[in-house]
Protein backbone atom coordinates (compact mmCIF):
# COMPACT_ATOMS: atom_id res chain seq x y z
CA UNK A 1 0.00 0.00 0.00
CA UNK A 2 1.40 3.92 -1.06
CA UNK A 3 -0.30 5.61 0.81
CA UNK A 4 0.42 7.07 4.54
CA UNK A 5 4.10 6.44 5.48
CA UNK A 6 3.96 6.14 9.13
CA UNK A 7 4.18 2.84 11.52
CA UNK A 8 1.44 0.63 11.22
CA UNK A 9 1.61 -0.17 14.91
CA UNK A 10 1.90 3.65 15.61
CA UNK A 11 -1.72 3.92 13.96
CA UNK A 12 -3.46 1.15 15.77
CA UNK A 13 -2.01 2.25 19.22
CA UNK A 14 -2.98 6.31 18.87
CA UNK A 15 -6.11 5.45 16.59
CA UNK A 16 -8.02 2.76 18.86
CA UNK A 17 -7.27 4.57 22.19
CA UNK A 18 -8.41 7.84 20.92
CA UNK A 19 -10.63 9.79 23.15
CA UNK A 20 -12.21 13.17 23.79
CA UNK A 21 -14.81 15.89 22.67
CA UNK A 22 -14.81 15.22 18.82
CA UNK A 23 -16.80 18.42 18.77
CA UNK A 24 -13.54 20.23 20.20
CA UNK A 25 -11.33 22.46 18.10
CA UNK A 26 -7.65 20.17 18.27
CA UNK A 27 -5.89 23.80 17.20
CA UNK A 28 -6.33 24.65 21.44
CA UNK A 29 -4.99 21.66 22.58
CA UNK A 30 -1.51 22.23 21.68
CA UNK A 31 0.23 26.16 21.76
CA UNK A 32 1.66 27.21 18.50
CA UNK A 33 4.79 26.33 17.78
CA UNK A 34 7.87 28.78 16.70
CA UNK A 35 8.66 27.86 12.82
CA UNK A 36 12.10 26.44 12.45
CA UNK A 37 12.98 29.18 9.69
CA UNK A 38 16.69 27.90 10.07
CA UNK A 39 15.97 24.61 8.45
CA UNK A 40 15.11 25.98 5.02
CA UNK A 41 16.28 29.17 3.14
CA UNK A 42 15.00 28.34 -0.59
CA UNK A 43 14.09 31.47 -2.33
CA UNK A 44 9.98 30.29 -2.13
CA UNK A 45 10.50 30.74 1.43
CA UNK A 46 12.29 34.05 1.60
CA UNK A 47 9.28 35.36 -1.06
CA UNK A 48 6.26 34.01 1.93
CA UNK A 49 8.20 35.41 4.25
CA UNK A 50 8.36 38.06 2.98
CA UNK A 51 5.11 38.64 2.30
CA UNK A 52 4.05 37.72 5.66
CA UNK A 53 5.95 40.53 7.14
CA UNK A 54 4.22 42.88 5.17
CA UNK A 55 0.78 41.23 5.77
CA UNK A 56 1.15 39.18 9.04
CA UNK A 57 -2.72 38.61 9.12
CA UNK A 58 -3.44 36.95 5.82
CA UNK A 59 -3.95 32.88 7.11
CA UNK A 60 -3.19 32.10 3.68
CA UNK A 61 0.09 32.73 3.57
CA UNK A 62 0.78 30.97 6.68
CA UNK A 63 -1.10 27.92 4.94
CA UNK A 64 1.38 28.22 1.93
CA UNK A 65 4.47 28.30 4.19
CA UNK A 66 2.74 25.39 6.33
CA UNK A 67 2.75 23.58 2.91
CA UNK A 68 6.17 24.35 2.26
CA UNK A 69 7.06 22.88 5.41
CA UNK A 70 5.03 20.09 5.14
CA UNK A 71 7.07 19.43 1.76
CA UNK A 72 9.82 19.35 3.65
CA UNK A 73 9.43 16.83 6.15
CA UNK A 74 9.53 19.79 9.02
CA UNK A 75 6.03 18.79 10.18
CA UNK A 76 6.36 21.01 13.40
CA UNK A 77 6.78 23.98 11.63
CA UNK A 78 4.06 23.10 9.53
CA UNK A 79 1.94 22.13 12.43
CA UNK A 80 2.70 25.59 14.21
CA UNK A 81 1.67 27.36 10.59
CA UNK A 82 -1.28 25.94 10.12
CA UNK A 83 -2.86 26.26 13.50
CA UNK A 84 -1.71 30.36 12.90
CA UNK A 85 -3.83 30.08 9.65
CA UNK A 86 -6.90 29.01 11.43
CA UNK A 87 -6.45 30.70 14.34
CA UNK A 88 -7.01 33.78 11.64
CA UNK A 89 -9.73 32.05 9.70
CA UNK A 90 -10.89 28.74 11.34
CA UNK A 91 -13.71 28.22 8.20
CA UNK A 92 -10.79 27.05 5.72
CA UNK A 93 -11.23 23.33 5.73
CA UNK A 94 -7.36 23.43 3.82
CA UNK A 95 -6.84 24.60 6.64
CA UNK A 96 -7.10 21.59 8.61
CA UNK A 97 -6.11 19.58 6.01
CA UNK A 98 -2.68 20.65 6.92
CA UNK A 99 -2.91 20.43 10.45
CA UNK A 100 -3.82 16.73 10.49
CA UNK A 101 -0.90 16.29 7.83
CA UNK A 102 1.32 17.59 10.17
CA UNK A 103 0.00 15.35 13.21
CA UNK A 104 -0.41 12.51 10.66
CA UNK A 105 3.29 12.42 9.72
CA UNK A 106 4.63 13.24 12.47
CA UNK A 107 2.90 10.26 14.19
CA UNK A 108 0.58 12.15 16.25
CA UNK A 109 -2.37 9.85 14.72
CA UNK A 110 -5.26 10.70 17.22
CA UNK A 111 -4.66 14.37 17.31
CA UNK A 112 -4.91 13.73 13.36
CA UNK A 113 -8.00 11.74 13.49
CA UNK A 114 -9.73 14.79 16.02
CA UNK A 115 -8.53 17.31 13.88
CA UNK A 116 -10.42 15.62 10.80
CA UNK A 117 -13.42 14.99 12.87
CA UNK A 118 -13.46 18.48 13.57
CA UNK A 119 -13.09 19.98 10.28
CA UNK A 120 -16.29 17.36 9.34
CA UNK A 121 -17.99 19.03 11.86
CA UNK A 122 -17.49 22.63 9.88
CA UNK A 123 -17.96 21.14 6.72
CA UNK A 124 -19.68 17.15 6.66
CA UNK A 125 -18.97 17.58 2.76
CA UNK A 126 -14.95 17.78 2.47
CA UNK A 127 -14.47 15.36 0.49
CA UNK A 128 -10.27 15.48 1.65
CA UNK A 129 -11.73 15.14 5.29
CA UNK A 130 -14.04 12.04 4.74
CA UNK A 131 -11.45 10.37 2.10
CA UNK A 132 -8.13 11.37 4.54
CA UNK A 133 -10.76 9.47 7.48
CA UNK A 134 -11.26 6.79 5.43
CA UNK A 135 -7.96 5.95 4.94
CA UNK A 136 -6.86 5.67 8.55
CA UNK A 137 -9.77 3.38 9.32
CA UNK A 138 -8.47 1.41 6.47
CA UNK A 139 -4.76 0.88 7.97
CA UNK A 140 -6.26 -0.23 11.70
CA UNK A 141 -8.83 -2.62 9.80
CA UNK A 142 -12.40 -1.04 10.09
CA UNK A 143 -13.03 -1.45 6.74
CA UNK A 144 -16.56 -0.91 7.20
CA UNK A 145 -15.74 2.38 8.85
CA UNK A 146 -13.49 3.51 6.01
CA UNK A 147 -16.34 2.62 3.31
CA UNK A 148 -18.74 4.35 4.97
CA UNK A 149 -16.32 8.11 4.73
CA UNK A 150 -14.95 7.09 1.57
CA UNK A 151 -18.70 7.19 0.43
CA UNK A 152 -19.47 10.36 2.26
CA UNK A 153 -16.68 11.80 -0.14
CA UNK A 154 -18.32 9.93 -3.08
CA UNK A 155 -21.51 11.62 -2.53
CA UNK A 156 -20.01 14.88 -3.20
CA UNK A 157 -18.14 14.01 -6.15
CA UNK A 158 -18.22 10.75 -8.29
CA UNK A 159 -15.08 11.23 -9.88
CA UNK A 160 -12.70 10.72 -6.74
CA UNK A 161 -10.33 7.94 -8.32
CA UNK A 162 -8.69 7.95 -4.80
CA UNK A 163 -11.79 7.02 -3.15
CA UNK A 164 -12.51 4.25 -5.79
CA UNK A 165 -8.98 2.88 -5.24
CA UNK A 166 -9.28 2.93 -1.09
CA UNK A 167 -12.65 1.36 -1.28
CA UNK A 168 -11.02 -1.85 -3.87
CA UNK A 169 -8.25 -2.12 -0.79
CA UNK A 170 -10.89 -2.29 1.87
CA UNK A 171 -12.30 -5.11 -0.66
CA UNK A 172 -9.53 -6.83 -1.29
CA UNK A 173 -8.41 -6.86 2.27
CA UNK A 174 -11.84 -7.89 3.50
CA UNK A 175 -11.42 -10.86 0.97
CA UNK A 176 -14.08 -9.61 -1.79
CA UNK A 177 -12.17 -9.94 -4.71
CA UNK A 178 -15.21 -8.98 -7.10
CA UNK A 179 -15.76 -5.92 -5.78
CA UNK A 180 -12.35 -4.63 -5.03
CA UNK A 181 -11.64 -5.42 -8.84
CA UNK A 182 -15.03 -3.65 -9.59
CA UNK A 183 -13.43 -0.75 -7.66
CA UNK A 184 -10.10 -0.54 -8.70
CA UNK A 185 -11.67 -0.58 -12.57
CA UNK A 186 -14.08 2.37 -11.81
CA UNK A 187 -10.59 4.03 -10.32
CA UNK A 188 -8.75 3.62 -13.58
CA UNK A 189 -11.72 5.02 -15.33
CA UNK A 190 -11.65 7.84 -13.20
CA UNK A 191 -8.08 8.54 -13.91
CA UNK A 192 -6.13 6.51 -16.32
CA UNK A 193 -2.75 7.17 -15.08
CA UNK A 194 -3.83 5.95 -11.79
CA UNK A 195 -0.56 3.91 -11.30
CA UNK A 196 -1.69 1.70 -7.99
CA UNK A 197 -4.75 0.50 -8.74
CA UNK A 198 -3.30 -1.11 -12.17
CA UNK A 199 -1.08 -2.72 -10.21
CA UNK A 200 -4.05 -3.74 -7.76
CA UNK A 201 -5.39 -5.28 -10.72
CA UNK A 202 -2.50 -6.78 -12.03
CA UNK A 203 -1.76 -8.69 -9.23
CA UNK A 204 -5.60 -10.14 -8.44
CA UNK A 205 -5.57 -10.99 -12.40
CA UNK A 206 -1.93 -12.67 -12.01
CA UNK A 207 -2.70 -14.62 -8.50
CA UNK A 208 -5.97 -16.18 -10.65
CA UNK A 209 -3.10 -16.97 -13.58
CA UNK A 210 -5.60 -15.02 -16.04
CA UNK A 211 -3.40 -13.27 -18.83
CA UNK A 212 -5.45 -10.23 -18.65
CA UNK A 213 -3.00 -9.62 -15.73
CA UNK A 214 -0.50 -8.36 -18.34
CA UNK A 215 -2.60 -5.46 -19.58
CA UNK A 216 -2.81 -3.89 -16.27
CA UNK A 217 0.99 -4.58 -15.78
CA UNK A 218 1.08 -2.99 -18.98
CA UNK A 219 -0.94 -0.08 -18.04
CA UNK A 220 0.95 0.60 -15.45
CA UNK A 221 4.29 0.26 -16.93
CA UNK A 222 3.00 3.04 -19.61
CA UNK A 223 2.80 5.22 -16.79
CA UNK A 224 6.48 4.03 -14.77
CA UNK A 225 8.75 2.40 -17.81
CA UNK A 226 11.44 1.46 -15.11
CA UNK A 227 9.37 0.52 -12.20
CA UNK A 228 11.36 -2.64 -10.77
CA UNK A 229 8.22 -4.05 -8.96
CA UNK A 230 5.75 -4.38 -12.76
CA UNK A 231 8.52 -6.06 -14.09
CA UNK A 232 9.12 -8.53 -11.03
CA UNK A 233 5.75 -9.11 -11.13
CA UNK A 234 5.09 -9.54 -14.39
CA UNK A 235 8.42 -11.94 -14.49
CA UNK A 236 6.88 -14.30 -11.72
CA UNK A 237 3.19 -14.15 -13.56
CA UNK A 238 5.37 -15.24 -16.43
CA UNK A 239 6.84 -17.83 -14.18
CA UNK A 240 3.91 -19.33 -12.52
CA UNK A 241 2.03 -19.59 -16.18
CA UNK A 242 5.08 -22.61 -16.98
CA UNK A 243 6.40 -19.55 -19.69
CA UNK A 244 10.29 -19.74 -18.28
CA UNK A 245 11.45 -17.99 -21.52
CA UNK A 246 9.10 -14.85 -21.55
CA UNK A 247 10.22 -15.06 -17.68
CA UNK A 248 13.90 -15.00 -18.35
CA UNK A 249 14.01 -12.00 -20.31
CA UNK A 250 11.14 -10.05 -17.93
CA UNK A 251 13.58 -10.33 -15.16
CA UNK A 252 17.00 -9.57 -17.17
CA UNK A 253 14.71 -6.27 -18.26
CA UNK A 254 14.40 -5.65 -15.08
CA UNK A 255 18.25 -6.38 -13.90
CA UNK A 256 19.25 -4.13 -16.79
CA UNK A 257 18.37 -0.88 -14.74
CA UNK A 258 18.14 -2.47 -11.39
CA UNK A 259 20.93 -4.80 -10.97
CA UNK A 260 20.78 -5.69 -7.04
CA UNK A 261 17.10 -7.12 -7.44
CA UNK A 262 17.83 -10.05 -5.58
CA UNK A 263 14.58 -11.60 -5.93
CA UNK A 264 14.33 -10.88 -9.56
CA UNK A 265 18.50 -13.14 -9.57
CA UNK A 266 17.09 -15.65 -7.38
CA UNK A 267 13.95 -16.45 -9.55
CA UNK A 268 16.51 -16.18 -12.35
CA UNK A 269 18.30 -19.26 -10.36
CA UNK A 270 15.01 -21.20 -9.90
CA UNK A 271 14.01 -20.98 -13.58
CA UNK A 272 17.65 -22.76 -14.60
CA UNK A 273 17.43 -24.78 -11.72
CA UNK A 274 13.64 -26.50 -12.26
CA UNK A 275 12.55 -25.37 -15.83
CA UNK A 276 15.81 -25.63 -17.49
CA UNK A 277 17.58 -28.18 -15.32
CA UNK A 278 21.13 -26.18 -15.37
CA UNK A 279 22.69 -26.49 -12.69
CA UNK A 280 26.15 -24.60 -12.87
CA UNK A 281 23.85 -21.42 -13.94
CA UNK A 282 21.15 -22.10 -10.99
CA UNK A 283 24.26 -21.95 -8.72
CA UNK A 284 25.75 -18.99 -10.10
CA UNK A 285 22.14 -16.97 -9.70
CA UNK A 286 21.62 -18.24 -6.43
CA UNK A 287 25.37 -17.50 -5.56
CA UNK A 288 24.99 -13.56 -6.99
CA UNK A 289 21.67 -13.22 -4.84
CA UNK A 290 23.39 -13.82 -1.88
CA UNK A 291 26.37 -11.42 -2.87
CA UNK A 292 23.97 -8.71 -3.22
CA UNK A 293 21.82 -9.74 -0.07
CA UNK A 294 24.62 -11.83 2.51
CA UNK A 295 21.28 -12.70 4.88
CA UNK A 296 18.87 -13.96 1.86
CA UNK A 297 17.98 -17.46 3.27
CA UNK A 298 16.08 -18.79 0.47
CA UNK A 299 19.20 -17.89 -1.77
CA UNK A 300 21.79 -19.89 0.56
CA UNK A 301 18.98 -23.24 0.21
CA UNK A 302 18.72 -22.11 -3.75
CA UNK A 303 22.29 -23.19 -3.71
CA UNK A 304 22.49 -25.70 -1.29
CA UNK A 305 20.11 -27.85 -3.54
CA UNK A 306 22.53 -27.26 -6.28
CA UNK A 307 25.15 -28.46 -4.37
CA UNK A 308 22.96 -31.46 -3.37
CA UNK A 309 21.85 -32.68 -6.89
CA UNK A 310 25.46 -32.64 -7.74
CA UNK A 311 25.98 -34.54 -4.64
CA UNK A 312 28.47 -31.98 -3.06
CA UNK A 313 26.99 -32.80 0.65
CA UNK A 314 29.49 -30.94 2.24
CA UNK A 315 28.88 -27.80 0.20
CA UNK A 316 24.93 -28.50 0.65
CA UNK A 317 25.14 -29.26 3.89
CA UNK A 318 27.26 -25.35 4.21
CA UNK A 319 24.16 -23.94 2.92
CA UNK A 320 21.42 -25.52 4.61
CA UNK A 321 22.84 -25.06 7.59
CA UNK A 322 23.23 -21.31 6.77
CA UNK A 323 19.60 -20.89 5.79
CA UNK A 324 19.08 -22.66 9.10
CA UNK A 325 20.63 -19.99 10.97
CA UNK A 326 19.44 -17.54 9.16
CA UNK A 327 15.86 -18.69 9.28
CA UNK A 328 15.79 -21.05 12.26
CA UNK A 329 11.94 -22.62 11.06
CA UNK A 330 13.28 -23.04 7.83
CA UNK A 331 11.28 -26.14 7.23
CA UNK A 332 12.53 -27.38 3.82
CA UNK A 333 16.34 -26.69 4.89
CA UNK A 334 15.55 -28.65 8.06
CA UNK A 335 14.44 -31.60 6.26
CA UNK A 336 17.34 -31.46 4.04
CA UNK A 337 19.76 -31.44 6.63
CA UNK A 338 18.32 -34.15 8.21
CA UNK A 339 18.12 -35.87 5.31
CA UNK A 340 22.05 -35.64 4.38
CA UNK A 341 22.76 -36.91 7.80
CA UNK A 342 26.03 -38.71 7.76
CA UNK A 343 26.38 -38.34 4.07
CA UNK A 344 29.99 -36.69 3.09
Amino acid sequence: MRIFLVSLVSIVGLFITSCGDKNKDPNTEIPLVDSTLSKLNSPELKAINAELGKNPSNPDLYYKRGQLYLSNKDFTAAIGDAKRAIKIDSSKGDYFILLCDGYFFSNQTRLAKETLEYCLKLNPASTEANLKLGEMYFYVRKYQESINYINNALKVNQTLSKGYYLKGMCYKESGDTAKAVSSFETAVEQDNNYYAAYMELGLIFANKKNPLALEYFNNALRIDPKSSEIYYDMGKFYQDMNKPKLATETYKKLLSFNPKEKNAIYNLGAIELYFNKNIDAAKKCFSDAIFTDPNYAEAYFGRGVCYDQQKDYKNAKADYEMAVQLKPNYEHAIENLNRLEGKK
